[in-house]
């Protein structure tokens, strides 16, 4: 039996629903809760529990468990797992829900610093910076891919996890079974957020787990005890849509949208891992928003992420071809109505080169958690220097922080602050110039 099955029966046979939600069905029909005709997401005994089953098999994986709180939830999760005060290796371009995974078990974070490129994109970790923390941790944390699709293979690693646990952030790589990339499907945890880029409605995610240990009363801890139905099916259908869908063939759509679109005089596609994800960079003479903000107004074409170097789209199975014809039309009329030319901000060649700058971290004074749960009073940020956050600031999206709880404010952080005022949307968004210290 199905989920869909189970939600087809009961919309056939159901009179009149004296259960939650309150709005009846006249929503969405789809949309119900625990009851005797269909499963319980939290204790899974039959078609939730036979998709994660399916889920498993597909992604040759030991178990799966399916969150409807995103990724964010399952990777708090997998921290709660890890257990209260253990050394955690990561990325510093990490996702905010990591840090607030490490917040809440008090757990002490060792930073690997990520290479920043021309672009001022986070590269992935190189696996060889790991090593050399090895002997000090309890669990190391991985992000493949990347938010702007860059990927790394961690299998030399394999030998140096047995006795720690290893985590990947593989939000952004739900579609990689389907293009054959499995290179880090060994690790302990792995947690996949089917809406990015796969079917599944937003906030639809899976953990995937090779653990002998059952995970379930992990995964609930941070999970809503009301689960969304409509999400759950919507898993359900992307796995079996994804059965049927010529991969391939979309693959080599998409190849050919990008050439086409570094055709196009003003507009380049920078080469990244990920098939999905579309990096374009822009004629230097052009600002960026000007022309992301034409693209929206005259044409209806939106980006993920646009920053005043390049523009990041992700691009699905579920687009069609009509959609990148459309898309290729957009970029030559703004070509033309911007008279773009190809002069770029350096060669751009170079853009598919190595880092050119490592990541700035603030100096740690206090544990994350030790100053978040800390007494805070509220400064100008101008007058900030010398005090230690007491929350998390996050430039959002992607999510990595600029600041952390526990982390002395500077110069950098203080220009960088007044710089993006307002995009930062960690646990505190930054408004009015004030910024939470500890007393």
């Amino acid at each position: 039996m199905s989920i869909r099955q189970d939600l087809d029966k009961l919309n056939k046979k159901e009179a009149f629903s004296l259960h939650m939600p309150g709005h009846k069905g006249v929503r969405l029909k789809t949309d119900t809760t625990e009851i005797s005709l269909t499963d319980n997401l939290l204790h899974p005994c039959g078609s939730i529990k036979e998709l994660e089953k399916s889920i498993a098999h597909i992604y040759d994986v030991k178990k799966a468990y399916i969150g409807t709180n995103g990724s964010t939830g399952l990777l708090m999760s997998s921290l709660l797992y890890a257990g209260k005060g253990k050394k955690v290796l990561l990325p510093r371009s990490s996702h905010q829900s990591i840090y607030k995974g490490i917040i809440d078990q008090g757990q002490e974070p060792i930073y690997l610093r990520n290479k920043i490129d021309s672009l001022g994109i986070a590269r992935p970790i190189p696996a060889k910076d790991y090593l050399e923390h090895m002997g000090k941790i309890d669990t190391a944390i991985f992000n493949n891919p990347t938010y702007e699709g860059y990927m790394e293979d961690y299998a030399l690693l394999k030998p140096f996890l047995k006795d720690k646990l290893s985590i990947l952030d593989g939000a952004h790589g739900s579609h990689l079974y389907y293009i054959h990339n499995q290179t880090n499907n060994w690790m302990s945890l792995q947690i996949h957020s089917f809406h990015k880029t796969l079917g599944a409605m937003n906030q639809g995610a899976v953990m995937l787990s090779n653990l002998e240990d059952d995970f379930r009363e992990y995964a609930n801890f941070y999970q809503t005890t009301s689960p969304s139905f409509p999400i759950l099916l919507s898993i359900e259908d992307s796995i079996r849509e994804m059965m049927t869908t010529k991969v391939d063939k979309r693959l080599s759509e998409i190849d050919h949208l990008k050439k086409e679109i570094s055709k196009i005089r003003g507009f380049h596609v920078i080469d990244n891992d990920d098939p999905l994800k579309i990096l374009l960079i822009i004629d230097k003479n052009i600002s960026v928003k000007v022309v992301v903000e034409w693209l929206e107004e005259k044409r209806g074409v939106f980006f993920e992420l646009s920053t005043d170097k390049y523009l990041l789209g992700i691009l699905s199975f579920y687009d069609t071809q009509g959609n990148y014809d459309w898309f290729l039309k957009s970029l030559k009329m703004a070509s033309r109505n911007f008279k773009m030319s190809n002069d770029f901000v350096c060669d751009k060649d170079a853009y598919a080169g190595v880092g050119v700058e490592e990541q700035y971290i603030p100096t740690m004074k206090l544990l994350p958690g030790e100053a978040f749960f800390g007494e805070k009073k509220a400064v100008s940020i101008r007058e900030s220097k010398g005090f230690v956050s007491g929350v998390l600031y996050s430039h959002y999206p992607p999510g990595a922080p600029l600041l952390v709880p526990g982390e002395i404010i500077d110069d950098y952080v203080i220009e960088n602050m007044l710089n993006w005022k307002g995009d930062y949307t960690g646990c505190d968004e930054i408004k009015d110039d004030i910024i939470f210290v500890i007393k």
